[in-house]
């Protein structure tokens, strides 16, 4: 009975941050346009992913998470004339401007809650050294809702024995879906200094930023007459990419922080990179491959086991949460599993492709 119980309040609770708590994932640092808007385009001239999670099967009616994204520089080119009336004058291009489009499902428990999310991101680069840029990022997009509620359980239809759904649940519900338009904007510094010879390993790449979703705090109409507002969310957020010089070693901290009304979330951890292939300076035929492994920690949430293989242009990253919340003592530190599938252009060398 008190193991019935424990579910019963997990699952309640879930349901409750479900409703005021944004789609997120474990592997944030694959999900930019949920994280900061300002990161559109600011690693690659493209970039293309997928991402699907899995939580909470062993405890309940899983939780299914996806979406997929797509972002670029406006100028696809690295490179440009440095003189009109030379034919091969070339110099490094700086790209202003970058847009991306993603789009995220989420359904969540027994009463099949549905987020659908659509947003367009807009990003301006200023540069601010010669290997810093200060990027400002916009969003605007529209969330859809809805709910099963003939799947809803209420307390007047326990009738001392057991459920009983003829009884009138006494709510009165104005719609079962709505859609409502969303506007958010964050900042991102980025430093970026290149390998200075092949195989020397020593990159340095590092990402400081913070965002604010749900500016315009869209209404939330289930319930009629209701006038529940979505909280406003502040995201920061830092990433480091360090090579050890003279070696086959990377080292990748994180951090990611986010509170929304009175939801918090803090993920913290690294990956450690082992790069079986560098990249060809000059061509740019042979891309860059490695293996990462890391270990991050949702804050009295999860343990997250994450590997990430790179191939070239492409990437596969797994990842998997052992809950160690008061979750545990039913999922038995069973979570969930995330997936994500990328695309990207090759590092900007002399060499590419139109």
């Amino acid at each position: 009975m008190k193991k019935h119980i424990i579910i019963a309040v997990s699952i309640f609770c879930g349901s409750v941050a479900a409703f005021g708590q944004d789609i997120h994932f474990s592997q944030y640092n694959e999900t930019p346009s949920l994280v900061n808007p300002a990161l559109t385009g600011s690693a690659y001239v493209m970039r293309a992913a997928l991402i699907y999670k899995d939580q909470w099967g062993s405890v309940t009616v899983p939780y299914r998470t996806y979406g997929a994204s797509y972002e670029m520089k406006f100028k696809a080119s690295n490179w440009e004339k440095a003189d009109p009336f030379r034919t091969k004058s070339y110099k490094k291009a700086f790209s202003r401007l970058a847009g991306g489009l993603a789009f995220f499902s989420d359904k969540a428990g027994d009463g099949g809650m549905g987020t659908n999310l659509v947003n367009l991101s807009l990003a301006s680069f200023i540069k601010t050294g010669d290997l810093s840029t200060l990027s400002v990022g916009l969003q605007g997009g529209i969330i859809q809702k809805s709910i099963n509620f003939n799947k809803l359980v209420f307390s007047n239809q326990y009738n001392g024995t057991g459920y009983d759904k003829t009884p009138a649940v006494g709510e009165d519900y104005s719609s079962h879906s709505f859609i409502t338009p969303d506007v958010s904007a964050g900042l991102l510094w980025r430093y970026e200094k290149e390998e200075e010879s092949i195989g020397e390993n020593n990159q340095l790449t590092a990402n400081l930023g913070v965002a604010m979703f749900h500016i315009n705090k869209p209404s939330q109409k289930f319930i009629l007459n209701g006038n529940d507002k979505l909280y406003s969310k502040i995201n920061a957020h830092g990433s480091l990419l360090l090579g050890i010089p003279h070696s086959s070693v990377a080292l990748a901290p994180s951090f990611f922080f986010s509170f929304q009304g009175r939801q918090k979330e803090l993920l913290t951890g690294m990956m450690v990179k082992y790069y079986l292939k560098h990249d060809s300076k000059y061509t740019g035929y042979i891309k860059r491959s490695s293996v990462g492994l890391g270990v991050y920690y949702r804050n009295r949430d999860a343990v997250i086991i994450n590997m990430l293989l790179e191939m070239g242009q492409y990437a596969i990253g797994f990842s998997y949460d052992l809950n160690t919340s008061g979750l545990a003592t039913v999922s038995t530190l069973r979570g969930g599993p995330e997936v994500t599938i990328r695309f990207n252009s090759g590092n900007r060398f002399l060499f590419q492709k139109r």
